[in-house]
């Protein structure tokens, strides 16, 4: 045995097992396994959230991606919503512009009918008021030529009012 101790003592082995043995006895006593093991659950939490927020992102890209792929049929429907406003308020306003049209004209019609009367009533009245005039000098002329004709107006006259009953 005292060949294995000489050896021992000449070789590095019982360096190295000095050594081993600190290094055991400092790992223990300041609980570096305990703290390896905690940097090792932190840094596994870490990876987990890591993860979690992938999963989340690539959820929300899902979502965005389909929303995108819709996006050209959504602007189709607006566009096709807005021909068919703009094509539904254009009719509005041709029927309304001829509605207004048709009033317009008919109410030039009715005006220009009144006037008509108007002129035709004036015109009567006009005709009427010369007529008279004219029967008026006609019937002056006649008793200025022909006295006899005076007295006879005369006795049309005076028949005329015996026959009025007061």
């Amino acid at each position: 045995m005292s060949e294995f101790i000489n050896i021992l003592i000449q070789s590095n082995t019982l360096n190295f097992l000095i050594v081993a043995g600190l290094i055991v006895f400092l790992l223990y006593k300041l609980n570096i396994g305990k703290k390896l093991q905690n940097i090792a659950d932190n840094m596994k939490s870490y990876v987990e959230a890591a993860e979690n927020e992938k999963n989340d992102a690539q959820k929300k890209l899902t979502v965005i991606n389909g929303k995108i792929q819709k996006l050209p049929d959504v602007i189709e429907r607006i566009k096709r919503s807005t021909e068919n406003s703009v094509k539904n308020y254009e009719n509005k306003i041709n029927n309304d512009i001829k509605e207004e049209k048709n009033d317009i004209s008919r109410n030039a019609e009715r005006i220009f009918k009144l006037e008509i009367k108007n002129f035709k009533n004036k015109l009567t009245d006009l005709l009427s008021e010369k007529s008279v005039e004219a029967a008026r000098e006609n019937a002056i002329n006649q008793l200025k030529e022909n006295k006899n004709l005076h007295n006879r107006y005369i006795d049309i006259a005076i028949d005329e009012l015996d026959g009025i009953n007061l």
